[in-house]
């Protein structure tokens, strides 16, 4: 069970930087996007991710009894944030889409560095790398994939677009705070 938060610890937000007294909008827009990269990575990773009840709509918390704080019902006072919602929906589909990213094996990281990490998933004859970033600028990183990896376009299943695989490997650019899904061609 791939956790982020829950009812033991403070909420994930709160643990990112965004406090319900935070009153600095670039640490609140830094915070949910920490929390969107975590999500990304909970959504390509083996297991069985959960998502603690607010975390999808930004409600913030921090020890306990603030992590348990009740959901922010909109036509109960509540300020969901519907974006955050939107993209959370985006990424628990984009696992359900794949089943790859649900059932798919998973070997030792094809790169791993102090901000990047770039995995390989396969299920039967479908392949996924799926790559995240946590620095706050893009990067870019080739990686050389196993022997029988499919070459050609792969599709990103997060972007329009793709990246070409090669002999030579795989070179992509992950964006700052986020990352890069791809599937292979089929």
């Amino acid at each position: 069970m791939n956790l982020l938060s829950s009812h033991d610890q403070a909420r994930a937000l709160h643990v990112f930087g965004w406090h319900d007294d935070t009153r600095d909008a670039a640490a609140t827009t830094l915070a949910k996007q920490r929390l969107k990269l975590a999500v990304l990575f909970q959504m390509v990773y083996p297991g069985a991710p959960s998502v603690y009840y607010g975390d999808e709509v930004g409600l913030t918390g921090g020890d306990d009894p603030f992590d348990r704080a009740t959901y922010p019902w909109a036509d109960e006072g509540g300020r969901p944030d519907l974006a955050l919602l939107a993209e959370f929906k985006k990424l628990i589909r984009l696992r359900n889409d794949h089943a790859v990213l649900r059932r798919g094996s998973v070997d030792a990281p094809l790169l791993a560095d102090a901000h990047v990490l770039v995995l390989l998933r396969r299920l039967g004859d479908t392949w996924a790398v799926t790559a995240t970033n946590n620095a706050e600028v893009a990067r870019t990183v080739t990686v050389v994939l196993p022997a029988g990896a499919p070459l050609g376009v792969w599709r990103d299943a997060l972007a329009p677009g793709g990246a070409d695989v090669t002999q030579q490997g795989l070179r992509l650019v992950v964006p700052a705070l986020g990352g890069r899904v791809l599937i292979s061609p089929q």
